[in-house]
């Protein structure tokens, strides 16, 4: 069975003949538009015309649940298959991590194609708690619903956090406080949160809510570590380690490897390995990928980190985003939260860009605060001033907007497309 909204419709009946294995198509009506013939109507399936009972079906452990894609930042998008186990292991984890309560009232205004936003739907369900959704992010919606639902859980990227701190209202900081007010706990995921945006929101407005910082992977559907909120504000402390990203969750044993698979020594980079019952099955119809992701009988994330001493994760960059630089690597990580503290900037992302005489250069794009103007030279003397040298962009451009994807991570292969050879 194949089920989709209405606006899609069309497209779907332009591939049907591609996909014979679909005995039923279903739209959902979201916009009022009536099921084409033959299609059947999601409404009605869910009326008293069809029986609720559930039929048996038998499941295997590791049978396919979800097949969602990777959001595609560096290549193609790949399809992730979580099976039973996967999702089963992942919502054990959940009810502890997470903190979700059966009273808790969340935001799911994550798109429902992002494995995050799934995750939190079926725990959700599972805990008999109410989710808030609306049909695309809409802060608009938010601020009107937070007081009317009494939302208690905020599940959001950065990016959302960023936006609504620059709402055109006056004092943003009170506003959002009392908007706010039935919020207890506050999720951030998918990137890292600025040491400035952090502490407005945990000490101004919302000072009683639990904080914390997710780090995960569609591969890990989607576990992997959670900064808790009494680490997350005297971890910046270590903000040369990179992003602090806490502890692995659970049921995750994790690892620090070099090339070669060896446990590297505290506090030295290398790549983040991961064995749990909540890693994917494969990549679908992508068996050599598969293959090179599960090297050494670990999945291999593809993300450089640290550990230090006590046993507390930080994310350095993606291996794929560490800029080369004559003979050093930058993490771009660690450049883009020096410039995020400059108090001009709104937005900025940090890429590597081929270069004759150092191999990569590494490159700041940055998107100013309204009603602010900034030069080159400002960026790269703030940069001297808390970087070491080689660490330093070798250019910087300004630019009205970075690109991103719906869950907010920034395209830097879109980036070095638009400014290589400038």
């Amino acid at each position: 069975m194949f089920i989709v909204e209405d606006e899609l419709v069309e497209r779907v009946k332009e591939i049907e003949k591609e996909i014979p294995s679909v005995k039923f198509y279903c739209s959902i009506n979201l916009a009022g538009k009536p099921s084409p013939e033959g299609w059947l109507d999601f409404d009605e399936l869910c009326s008293e015309k069809y029986s609720d009972e559930e039929p048996y079906v038998e499941i295997d452990y590791d049978d396919v649940y979800t097949l969602l894609y990777t959001s595609g930042t560096e290549a193609a998008p790949k399809g992730v298959m979580n099976t039973h186990l996967n999702w089963y292991s992942t919502l054990l984890s959940g009810l502890t991590d997470l903190n979700v309560a059966e009273d808790d009232v969340l935001t799911l205004d994550i798109p429902l194609y992002h494995i995050a936003c799934v995750y939190l739907l079926l725990l959700g369900v599972s805990l008999g708690a109410k989710g808030i959704a609306h049909y695309v992010v809409d802060p608009k919606a938010l601020l009107e619903d937070a007081p009317k639902e009494k939302i208690t859980f905020l599940v959001y990227p950065p990016v959302l956090y960023v936006g609504l701190l620059q709402l055109p209202v006056p004092n943003v900081d009170e506003f959002l406080s009392k908007t706010f007010s039935t919020v207890k706990k506050c999720l951030s995921f998918g990137a890292n949160m600025p040491e400035a945006i952090a502490r407005r929101w945990m000490e101004k407005i919302s000072p009683n809510a639990y904080w914390m910082n997710y780090y995960g992977q569609s591969e890990l559907t989607p576990l992997g570590t959670t900064l808790r909120h009494r680490d997350i504000l005297r971890s910046y402390e270590k903000s040369e380690y990179g992003e602090p990203i806490g502890k692995p969750h659970i049921p995750i044993e994790m690892r620090i490897v070099d090339d070669n698979d060896n446990d590297v020594p505290i506090g030295e980079v290398g790549e983040m390995v991961v064995r749990s019952p909540s890693v994917m099955l494969g990549y679908y119809k992508m068996d050599e990928k598969t293959k090179e992701t599960f090297k050494s009988g670990w999945h291999h994330t593809g993300d450089l980190a640290r550990m230090d001493e006590e046993g507390y994760y930080y994310f350095v960059d993606r291996k794929k985003d560490i800029v080369k630089t004559g003979g050093e690597n930058v993490s771009t990580y660690e450049v883009e939260g020096i410039i995020f503290k400059h108090p001009k900037i709104a937005d900025a992302a940090v890429i590597g860009l081929p270069d004759s005489y150092w191999g990569e250069a590494v490159t700041a794009v940055v998107v100013p605060k309204a009603g602010e103007t900034i030069e080159e030279d400002e960026i790269i003397g703030f940069c001297k001033e808390n970087l070491a040298g080689y660490k330093v962009p070798k250019h910087v451009f300004v630019t009205e907007e970075v690109p991103k994807n719906p869950s907010g991570k920034i395209l830097k292969k879109d980036l070095r497309e638009r400014y290589k050879g400038k």
